[in-house]
């Protein structure tokens, strides 16, 4: 691909936000489809984050005030544990980076990075805006709005969210010139997180609020996250492939990490067994979300040139007419 900073294929590159609020996920999300069959080079996925700025500060979420205050208390409580996690997770994501900048080995990855921390930073205030103007967290500080989502989130998500990224985060910090933690700290990050996990979560919250046309200042700059998040997956895929082409045994590496993350991963998107029959009496599928995980991982693993046996997930429930 063209190292052209004017290189630009794809119009939702550059929507803005008011366009981004209708757009239906599946057309960004197809953005890191597109970039896996030829992967952008680290300068290319650099000008893209150039071109496709927005700002937190700029969403007017009056209307998706009004819609959130006339919701019943359960729709409120379902909402609020659907978002906690990437409200948090932003924050665990901003905050475990730095690192992994000191670490690369390369000064062109290096430059990506940086603008990746300061789209995890922009994230992170966008879902302080939501949970404070929107969801009604009165919190004094960012600190105390965060602590709310994390009463929210399950352990699973815990555990992969603030515990596993802080330590192989620690891990690169102690020892910058290990690329061995660095590969792993990039799988978990890039592949597991934002690949696997974040993107799965995404879908499944924008289709349903596109779907109810629920708060639409709150799906713009969720979109916008999304299309932040196709430049930090395709990164992590290429820096993976480029370290396991320089070496094959790095490839050893993916599939520790894989196999080490992505259980309990997987568990955080799954509803918990109890609540399955809920699901399904309500001829809602319980399943789609890790599926798509499932789906989504055997995709970014491809790209980095691997292949691996994942976990199954049941297929889609068949509901009588």
């Amino acid at each position: 691909m063209s190292n052209s900073p004017h290189s630009n294929s794809n119009p939702l590159e550059t929507a803005p936000l008011a366009q981004l609020q209708g757009t239906p996920i599946d057309a960004v999300l197809n953005i890191i489809d597109q970039g896996l069959v030829h992967l952008p080079s680290y300068r290319e996925l650099y000008y893209r984050w150039e071109r496709q700025q927005w700002q937190a500060q700029e969403l007017d979420f009056s209307y998706d005030q009004q819609q959130w205050q006339s919701m019943p208390a359960e729709e409120r409580q379902a909402r609020m544990y659907g978002l906690s996690a990437f409200f948090k997770g932003e924050e665990c994501v901003t905050n475990t980076l730095a690192p992994y900048v000191v670490a690369m080995p390369d000064e062109e990855m290096r430059l990506f990075l940086t603008t990746q921390l300061v789209d995890e930073a922009r994230h992170t205030v966008f879902f302080d805006r939501f949970f404070r103007e929107v969801l009604g967290v009165e919190q004094e500080s960012l600190d105390g709005a965060l602590q709310v989502a994390v009463g929210y989130m399950n352990e699973h998500l815990r555990t992969i969210l603030i515990e596993a990224l802080a330590e192989i985060a620690e891990r690169i910090r102690q020892e910058p010139g290990q690329l061995a933690h660095l590969i792993e700290g990039v799988t978990l990050y890039h592949i597991i997180v934002e690949g696997t996990m974040a993107l799965a979560g995404q879908r499944s919250i924008l289709e349903t609020y596109r779907q109810f046309n629920l708060f639409p200042a709150f799906r713009a700059g969720f979109t916008a996250v999304a299309r932040d998040e196709s430049r930090h997956v395709l990164f992590g895929v290429k820096f993976l492939r480029d370290m396991i082409q320089q070496d094959h045994e790095r490839a050893q590496i993916v599939y520790a990490a894989v196999q080490k993350y992505l259980p309990t991963a997987l568990a955080g998107l799954t509803p918990p067994e109890r609540e399955i029959p809920q699901y399904l009496a309500a001829r809602v599928d319980p399943w789609q979300t890790p599926r798509y995980a499932i789906e989504s991982l055997r995709k970014k693993l491809k790209g980095i040139g691997l292949s691996m046996e994942l976990p199954s997930v049941p297929p889609p429930p068949v509901f009588q007419a």
